[in-house]
């Protein structure tokens, strides 16, 4: 199939796919008249590959899971590097929790100091 059926049966862009292509994620056939020709397995990848980065890996991180693809199993997630890339990406995201709760806890305290702030606001008036 040509890289616009790949894009289509994918649910991505020809761009999507052509960026897949450059970080190696995929690997398409040349015709005889040089176009790339993709095939089912290279939907399979793509649409996984394509639901692993909404979940915030990047492109680098998804090598294991087309690996696992790629050596006949039935899901990208079952290879143990695919379970390492997983546990890689939650615990960025509890790094990345506990980094906006922190911002979270001074952001409300300084809410709370500026709402029970006693000092002298100056009024328009005063500041002419």
């Amino acid at each position: 199939m040509h890289i616009k059926d790949l894009a289509e049966r994918a649910g991505v862009s020809v761009k999507a796919v052509r960026y897949y292509e450059s970080r190696g994620l995929i690997s398409p056939q040349r015709a005889a008249n040089g176009y790339r020709t993709y095939d089912d397995a290279d939907v399979r990848v793509v649409r996984e590959v394509r639901a692993l980065l909404s979940l915030g890996l990047t492109a680098e991180q998804t090598h294991p899971f087309v690996e696992c693809l790629r050596a006949g199993n039935d899901r990208a997630d079952v290879c143990p590097a695919s379970l390492s890339a997983y546990r890689e990406r939650i615990a960025d995201i509890d790094a990345r929790m506990a980094e906006l709760a922190g911002l979270r806890d001074q952001l409300a305290a300084l809410l709370d100091q500026a709402e029970h702030y006693r000092g002298t606001v100056p009024t328009l008036q005063e500041h002419r």
